[in-house]
């Protein structure tokens, strides 16, 4: 058994298992060499990335509409045919995806419908509206957007926040919302465009979503024992161990390993634990 990625010589003999209901991914296009192969996976991506940009264009529009206030005997189809004409596009669903891909805000969408140059806010609900609201929540543990219900995002790879930690939104073109550690490196070129910048939390009214996948370096003394040492204390704390790597240099070691955390309390804790295995120099959390 060997991954997709593996590169074929003259002469193999190959057998692709697939799997029901997996798809392509981008990924893939590293892997394809035939111009045919790259053409279909490329036009699937973008029909994905279209459907997720429109459905997310939809709902961005909807929240931005009942945030301002604006009148849905306003929002007809030739209102918006005509603000797609006035940004260049030809069709309503193009204008809605626009706004999915982060290249048009919808707050500039209802400016120029509405005729407003200065939205307003409405005033803010009752307090028995919002408790209301807080009853109805939907259960599972997920991050969720500001103000749109059952909107699942994507948690980034640079960052791979974790439950508990600060968040922040962004519009990602072709990919939905995309979410990073408030401390990511990334976020200060994001803020550059705030238009896309779209708050976001952990909906944590409910039961655990699972384990999130972690990365630790732990910088140790080079000497015998430290691997079983640190593994032995990790494993003590009921924490899963994914894969675990030992190197040694100039005298010195580094442990990296891969676990599965619950939060980022769980998190603070299996740090502060291997931080007191003797011979434990630092323990730090990899982002890349």
């Amino acid at each position: 058994m060997v991954p997709l990625r593996t590169h074929l010589k003259n002469g193999d003999i190959v057998e692709i298992m697939t799997q029901p209901g997996h798809k392509p991914s981008r990924d893939w296009l590293g892997y394809a060499t035939t111009s045919r192969a790259l053409q279909k996976i490329r036009h699937y991506i973008q029909g994905e990335e279209k459907t997720r940009s429109l459905e997310l264009g939809k709902r961005i529009f909807e929240k931005e509409a009942r945030r301002f206030d604006v009148s849905s005997k306003l929002l007809t189809d030739e209102a918006l045919l005509k603000a797609a004409h006035e940004h260049g596009l030809q069709r309503v669903d193009d204008l809605i995806a626009a706004i999915g891909y982060g290249k048009i805000s919808a707050r500039q969408v209802l400016s120029k419908i509405s005729g407003v140059d200065e939205l307003r806010e409405k005033p803010p609900e009752t307090g028995l509206a919002s408790m209301v609201k807080r009853v109805l929540r939907p259960g599972p543990d997920r991050i969720k957007v500001k103000g749109i219900d059952d909107l699942l995002v994507v948690r980034a790879r640079c960052c791979n926040p974790i439950r508990g930690e600060r968040i922040v939104g962004y519009i990602s073109r072709g990919k939905g919302v995309s979410v990073h550690s408030a401390s990511c490196s990334n976020v200060v070129n994001l803020m550059y465009d705030p238009d896309r910048r779209i708050e976001v939390e952990w909906d944590s009214a409910g039961q655990d979503e699972g384990a999130f996948t972690v990365r630790l370096a732990v910088q140790v003394e080079d000497k015998k024992g430290m691997v079983a040492a640190v593994s032995a204390k990790v494993a003590g704390m009921n924490t899963n161990i994914r894969s675990m790597e030992a190197t040694t240099e100039d005298m010195r070691g580094r442990i990296d390993m891969t676990v599965e955390i619950s939060d980022m309390k769980h998190l603070e804790k299996v740090i502060k634990s291997v931080k007191t295995v003797s011979g434990v120099l630092d323990v730090e959390r990899v982002y890349r």
